[in-house]
């Protein structure tokens, strides 16, 4: 037997009250006077018998009624059998799901609302000298506290959703962490026990990380949402990669359907400034469906839209955010070598947009490279050292570089190699003219992607009489576009942090006749396009992603972003001349909502936009045999599941409490009282 509060035992003490009182109130005599003496004797000795009798119940009464209630006070209890061998207050440890999941629809309201109900009947029922840690996804310094009853029932009604998701073997672990620690300080733990309210999703539940335990008693309580079906925008690009004043922009929408049901009719709305199209699309029972919405922009400038769609279940996947540039032109310059040829300026000079600059590698300096979008090697023999440096720098500082060497280079005495090898390329080895006809191109990269709109088959190719034997190491980082028989890559694109396009041949017509092909112009105005600098035009909240910003500030104020409620400071990344905004960890969780927000120091530096992660909005839940499985493969001994599929209020969870008798030991109390009571009125002589 454990008492919960022990420090009553003191009040034994007053038991020293009621046999005083025998002592001395009892002992008092009275004088009887009678008209004769004849049974003086006989009367003397049975009232003597009879009062002791009498003062001795009603002592006895007294001692078991004081004792009585001061073991009631002091409340007694058999505890748990894990708990019997530790000693000290029995802690629950309850997990409230608060991501996003869990405002779906039940019953009795939003699924949060009868988690938090659920805890607080929980809380309600426990013991008194029961110790409560109450966390959520936030795992917040407040949440890493040993709490009481009332404390925690205080902090109930601030539990709201958010954005963070967590595992649970996560969350069990951090709990435990923090019971440890309190054990720790001298506050002796006794009997342990986990709840976990949470729709258990199958894509956030893992319980991998969690440790074997036989002694703890564990509750996994699932909440049902009334429908299990949601509608949402996954993800948005355009087809191309450059948008245009006066040119049809395709903007592609993903949307997908997780239900058993069939969406008919589904209104998508799109709204970029003054444009706005409403597009209807059916998406069959979990499938999803890409649409493309067509339409032009009349002014250049930085964009910002939001693609929406109507769904009745679950909300914080309805919308995407996104922004964007549109350009007036692409700067591109071309450095001629000694074996240049014409055909490159004459492909960019056919559409305004590209502004084309032209000159001599002699006669090179930085302020050519400047504000240039690409950079084009034109026919060099020779890579010297100060050129290497110059395009090297341009290029760390997001600058793209396309590389058309000429003819007859001397892979070991060129600087050709060095150069490649600095951006991780492959290096150039000696020519060869044997199996260098075209094999194929590579249409799975995103490079052709949006060039043809399928395989096309059959290709007008042209022809190569000689090229480069391309030499990769462990450390190249790309990738072949044009492939020749021989295995070799013709024409191949960087992996790495540097946009660069190595052609391993010469476009001079003793190479071939590749520059007077269509194929050129092609690979060339892809180029260009995959080379205009730009921004993401949307990034996950949370993620480690990070969103560059090209033009150096002057200002010493710090670049924070900001929209009509928020206003935060992220850290900056700098790389050369680029500051990257890192929006990853916790903090930007916490902090940030789905939406755009405008970039500033002293002035605004465009747009960026920010949406929700999605891990959460495939609607699909663990069952309760495999909830169970779940654990039992973890080592867990004691699992006692529960389901709220009907409503917090119909449920009941019977956690494992103590045996408490304190309310028997005060109805003998009362028992005694009343017993003394009746000794002292109706027992007269």
């Amino acid at each position: 037997m454990k008492f919960v509060y022990p420090q009553f035992l003191w009040a034994f003490g007053v038991l020293i009250i009621p046999i005083i009182i025998h002592l001395f109130n009892f002992r008092k005599y009275k004088t009887l006077y009678f008209s004769t003496l004849k049974f003086i004797q006989f009367v003397d000795q049975q009232t003597r018998s009879t009062q002791k009798l009498k003062h001795l119940l009603i002592l006895i009464s007294r001692i078991l009624f004081f004792s009585f209630l001061v073991i009631s006070f002091a409340q007694p209890y058999i505890p748990i059998s894990s708990d019997s061998s530790k000693g000290g207050k029995p802690i629950i440890a309850i997990y409230i799901d608060n991501s996003f999941s869990m405002s779906m629809k039940g019953t009795e309201g939003e699924l949060i609302s009868e988690a938090r109900e659920m805890a607080r009947k929980i809380i309600t029922d426990a013991n008194l000298d029961t110790r409560f840690i109450l966390v959520t996804n936030e795992m917040s310094g407040i949440e890493q506290r040993v709490v009481s009853k009332l404390d925690a029932l205080e902090r109930l009604d601030k539990i709201d959703i958010s954005p963070i998701s967590r595992n649970i073997s996560t969350i069990i672990e951090w709990e435990k962490n923090t019971i440890k620690k309190e054990h720790e300080t001298n506050n002796k733990i006794g009997n342990q026990q986990f709840i976990i309210l949470s729709d258990f999703q199958k894509n956030s539940t893992d319980l991998s990380k969690l440790k074997s335990d036989q002694e703890s008693y564990y509750y996994p309580i699932k909440l049902t949402p009334q429908e299990s079906s949601n509608i949402l925008i996954d993800s948005v690009w355009f087809s191309s990669p450059i948008q245009k004043i006066g040119e049809n922009n395709e903007l592609n929408v993903r949307v997908k359907n997780f239900s058993k049901n069939n969406s008919t009719n589904t209104e998508l709305h799109l709204e970029i400034g003054n444009i706005k199209r409403d597009v209807f699309i059916d998406v069959k029972a979990n499938d999803n469906i890409i649409t493309t919405i067509n339409f032009i922009e009349s002014k250049a400038g930085f964009k910002r839209g939001k693609v929406s769609v109507n769904d009745k279940q679950f909300y914080y996947d309805d919308e995407y955010f996104f922004s964007y540039l549109v350009s007036k032109k692409s700067e591109i310059l071309i450095i001629n070598g000694e074996n240049s040829i014409n055909n490159i300026s004459l492909v960019y000079s056919l559409d305004n947009f590209y502004q084309v600059t032209e000159v001599n590698q002699s006669s090179l300096t930085s302020e050519y490279l400047k504000n240039k979008d690409l950079v084009v090697i034109n026919g060099s023999k020779e890579i010297t050292s100060g050129l290497a440096d110059e395009l090297y720098d341009y290029a760390s500082n997001g600058g793209s570089l396309a590389l058309f060497p000429g003819e007859d280079i001397e892979p070991n005495n060129s600087g050709w190699n060095t150069f490649l090898n600095s951006l991780k390329m492959p290096s150039l080895g000696n020519s060869f003219t044997e199996g260098v006809k075209i094999k194929n191109l590579n249409f799975d990269d995103d490079f052709f992607k949006s060039v043809f709109e399928k395989n096309p088959g059959k290709l007008n190719l042209p022809t190569i009489a000689k090229a480069y034997k391309s030499n990769t190491t462990t450390k190249t980082h790309s990738i072949g576009l044009i492939q020749l028989q021989n295995g070799s890559p013709l024409y191949s694109r960087s992996l790495s942090n540097f946009n660069v396009f190595l052609f391993s041949s010469s476009l001079s017509p003793n190479y071939g006749s590749f520059s007077s092909n269509a194929l050129f112009s092609t690979i060339l105005l892809r180029t260009a396009e995959l080379s205009k600098r730009k921004t993401p035009i949307s990034l996950t909240i949370g993620e480690d992603s990070k969103f560059p910003i090209y033009s150096k500030s002057k200002s010493e104020l710090p670049i924070h972003i900001k929209n009509d409620e928020i206003d935060f400071i992220p850290l900056i990344i700098q790389k050369e001349t680029i500051s990257y905004l890192s929006l990853g960890g916790l903090e930007v969780i916490e902090k940030l909502k789905s939406g755009t927000y405008q970039i500033i120091d002293e002035s605004p530096k465009g747009f960026i936009s920010l949406n929700y992660n999605r891990i959460e909005s495939n609607i699909s839940y663990l069952t309760p045999t495999e909830i169970n499985t779940m654990f039992e493969n973890q080592g867990i001994k004691h699992i006692l599941f529960s389901e709220i599929s009907e409503g917090q209020t119909l449920t009941k969870v019977d956690l494992k409490k103590p045996y408490e008798y304190w309310k028997l030991f005060l109805i003998f109390a009362l028992l005694f009282l009343i017993i003394e009571m009746v000794l002292l009125k109706f027992w007269k002589k």
